[in-house]
This record gives C-alpha cells, structure tokens and sequence, in this order.
C-alpha cells in the first residue's frame, strides 16, 4: 500500500539538490534491530540536511518521518511502488534546477554508524585508489570528477574529515538512489523511472555516507558544512576544461602490526577495553558514574597502526602504547546495542584525549595499565590491571573468557564451552604455570548472565578453585548476522571480598 507520509521540500535558488531518504524515525512498537533485520534509520541526518540547505540556498527533499523499514526511500523500486510522490518531487527538484541553471546536482545524505570524523563519497562505480579517473556507469562527469570531487576531498582533509571515494559505499548497487542518474535505467519500462533517468547527462550525482560527528550536532557538523560552502562554486558550476589531478598515494591494506589485537583493563574509577583489527579498532571506556563512551572506526586513509584518532603503537619491552584524540560518543547507560537506533538517539558527542601504556609481566597476556583520560573538561587517572591477547576465544558459542588477578601472585585466563563443557586455560602462580583441567560456570538469568556467577576450576596439579564475581559494568550486544542474532554479554567484574575489578569476563550464544 502506497506510503501516505509526505517529504519536507525546501527550495532553492543554485542548481544544488540535497536528499535525505532515511532521516525518520523507527515506529517505536516495532521489535528492536536485535530480532534480526530491522534497518537502523540514519539519526540526525533531516537536520543536517536541512542546515546544510539554510547554509547554501540549495534545494531539499527531506524525509523527516518515514522509517526505512516500512519503506526505503533510498531503493528505486521500493520508492517507485510505495511512495511515487517522493520521486516525483526529486523529479521537480531537479527540473527546476535545469530550468534555471541548465544543470543540477544532486548530493544524498546517509549516515555511516562509526564514531568518526569520516564521508565517503559513493559516485554509482568504484575508482582505483587515489584515482580520480571515472569508471564505467559514474553518475558525475568527467568536469565533476576532475574538479569538485577533489575540491570536496581536499576541503574535508583541511578541516580533520577522512574523505574517500567509494571506499566502502560506493553507491553503485541497482537498486541505489543514485544509480537513477548513471545510463542504468534509460530504458526502464516504469515511466517515474525512466522519466529521472532521461535527466542523467544534465545531473551530477554524489552520497555521501557520513560518520557519526558529522551528523551530530557540534563542531564537526560546523566543519563539514563549512567544507561544503568552500567549494560550494565547484559543486555547482564544475569548471568543463579542467584536467583531472593526478592519483593520491593510499596506503596499503596490509597485515602490519598490530593486527588482531585485544587489550583490556580496569581500575578503581575508569575501566575499558580496546579492540584493534588491520582495518577497523574500537575504544570503549565504562564511566565512575555511569554509562559508557564509545570509538568505532574503520581505516581510510591512515598508515597501519592508526584508525582515525586512535593508534596502537609498541612500548618498551612487548609493551602497547594506547593513544586516541578526538570525538567518542557517550551514552547515558551501558545497553545501547540491544536497541542500536534508541542507543544513538539518546548519545552524545564527547571530546577525548586517552594516553595509556600497558605493561607486560611475566604472566602470559597479563600486565599493568597507566595513563590518563579526559573527557571534555574532566580528567581521569588510570592504573590497575590489564590483559592483552592477538587471538580470539577458540571455543565454539556458547562459551565464557575470563581474564582475572585473583591475588597478587595469582592470574586466570579462562574459555569453557557452555555447550560440550569443554575447557581450557592457565593458572599463573609467580612464575608457576598450572594448565586448566576442567571448569564449570553457574551464571545468573539469560538477560545478565554475568550479573553474580561462580566459576569452579579444576586445575593440573589437583588444587580446586571456586571463583565468586559479580559484573561491575556490564555491555550486553546483539549480534545479528542475517536473520540470526546471538547476546553476547562483556564485563568488567569484582571477585567477592574484593574492592576492585579484577578483569573482564566474556560470555555469549546463551
């Protein structure tokens, strides 16, 4: 049944057409995304586009309201059959433009949920790295992409924005908005259709996927904005003549250090973890009062080693330095990824500068963190333990990880499989290493496992350890492959008796 929701249309006086198509909102009944494919609507990104049209004089066709999943304003056929007023709108949008300026351009505006001040720029085909040279089926021209295109990548750099060119949203699927002005669909039999696809030799089409700072409110928003009113000549008005620039150096996607890599580690006011990959690293920090403050990215631009503003780079003797500058997004409780869409609603943008070491010990994995947090204006000192490893968990889901300091002398790191009770691991005595022989884990209800559990470990040399711990912090996360999804639940937790986290526990597939 055709959708009933209209569009806010902002017209404009440049040959400049902005598009949102999933700035609603999910219809708050609907079962949250953990129950498997539910789309996440790009938050803040009608406001955005809105500012960006007051800042410009461009013209705009913005859904404020209408959730992706009923339907995606941002698919041709899905747009074509339950919602034709919206492409007939964009129809009138542009023909206005040509009308007065003899050309249009038309940029969509997505969101990309990393924490990072980051635009990937999707032209409808993938380019050679660094390349501006057009591939077959590019909704710009040759002008478009020898001159604004570079203008926009450049202007974005200046102001600390990673810009790239289809990297990761190339926008050259089928079905994409922007395949409507690529030579796709001249010929389609849908009269809407083949109506906006006759205007492609006169549109230069451009999405532009956005990280999470440049949707929100704040200066990074105020950058990107800014960087378009810089080249805001070049987008309307590319010059016919110019050559294209030469290809930009990008650095390999190689398997340089650090890899795989996970680091984890508490204290008595501030605790978190860091996850590094060859091409994407997270940095998540449990606050003394509550709540939690997150990075995600993904490589772009950056030598190995660095994901937007955090690096991880060797210290001393096997030691990790930590370092991370700029936007975290923080959340006012610890359960956002059970619902991703109401999580980032209620977030925040934080400004951050994180500078820890962790030291290793003789223990495998085990060591010491240092180092310091600030958060906006309020500063955080670190100390206490810590616990790095290169690979991950082996044991089949569903499984526990530990990685605990039972006493000064004593470190566990732990994998049972909760479904076969299989087990592995280490006791570290001193310099006494003791294999695990079995172990047993009673945890708390499903929806927080970790809430208070015991563990039982039988070890090699016949000692018995009964563990108690309690979560501290506790992160709960759904992860949804397809239409699976499996809970996955990590926290920071206390043994019993004692008045710090003594590590982190992992436990999942339950």
């Amino acid at each position: 049944m055709p959708s009933a929701v209209r569009p806010l249309v902002i017209s404009g006086t440049l040959p400049l057409v902005l598009v949102a198509p999933h700035g609603g909102r999910r219809d708050p009944v609907r079962k949250p995304w953990s129950a498997g494919g539910v789309r996440v609507n790009d938050l803040h990104t009608a406001a955005l586009t809105a500012a960006l049209a007051a800042a410009t004089g461009a013209a705009a066709l913005i859904n404020d309201a209408e959730d992706r999943n009923d339907v995606d304003l941002n698919r041709i056929g899905e747009a074509e059959a339950q919602a034709p007023w919206f492409l007939e709108r964009l129809g009138e949008l542009i023909d206005t433009a040509i009308a007065r300026h003899g050309r249009a351009t038309l940029l969509t505006i997505h969101g990309w949920n990393v924490i990072q001040p980051a635009v990937d720029l999707g032209i409808g085909c993938r380019m050679g790295p660094g390349s501006f040279a057009l591939g077959p089926g590019a909704a710009i021209s040759p002008a478009f992409a020898a001159t604004a295109l570079p203008a926009l990548v450049d202007a974005c750099g200046a102001r600390g924005i990673a810009a790239t060119i289809g990297a990761r949203y190339p926008a050259r699927h089928r079905e994409n908005l922007v395949q409507l002005f690529t030579p796709r669909h001249r010929e389609d039999p849908r009269p809407l259709v083949r109506a906006l696809a006759a205007r492609a030799s006169l549109v230069d089409a451009v999405q532009l996927e956005l990280g999470i700072p440049l949707r929100w409110m704040g200066r990074w928003r105020d950058a990107l904005v800014d960087a378009c009113l810089g080249v805001l000549p070049m987008l309307v008005a590319p010059p016919a003549d110019a050559a294209a620039p030469q290809a930009r150096i990008v650095p390999e996607m190689d398997g340089s250090w650090p890899g795989p890599l996970r680091l984890e580690f508490t204290s008595s006011r501030l605790c978190g973890l860091v996850g590094f990959e060859t091409e994407r690293a997270r940095l998540l920090l449990f606050l003394p009062e509550g709540g939690l403050v997150l990075f995600t990215g993904e490589r772009t631009t950056e030598p190995p080693g660095r994901v937007a503003g955090l690096s991880v780079t060797p210290v001393g003797d096997r030691g990790i330095g930590v370092r991370f500058r700029g936007p975290l997004l923080r959340f006012p409780d610890t359960t956002p990824f059970l619902d991703l869409e109401c999580g980032l609603a209620g977030a925040t943008l934080v400004d951050a500068d994180v500078w820890l070491d962790f030291r290793p010990e003789a223990s495998e994995g085990f060591g010491t963190v240092s180092g310091h947090v600030r958060l906006d204006a309020a500063g955080v000192a670190v100390e206490g333990p810590g616990f790095v490893e290169t690979e991950g968990p082996s044991a089949p889901w569903p499984r526990l990880r530990a990685a605990l300091r039972l006493s000064a002398r004593e470190r566990l790191h732990l994998t049972i499989g909760l479904g076969d009770a299989s087990a592995r691991g280490v006791l570290h005595r001193g310099a006494e290493r003791v294999p695990v022989l079995a172990a047993r884990a009673d945890l708390g209800p499903p929806e927080a496992p970790l809430d208070h559990f015991v563990l039982d470990v039988d070890l090699n040399d016949g000692a018995h350890l009964r563990l108690v711990a309690a979560a501290v912090h506790r992160l709960p996360v759904v992860r949804v492959r397809g239409a699976t999804a499996i809970r996955v639940e990590f926290a920071a937790c206390r043994l019993e008796g004692a008045d710090e986290p003594a590590g982190w526990c992992e436990v999942g597939g339950l």
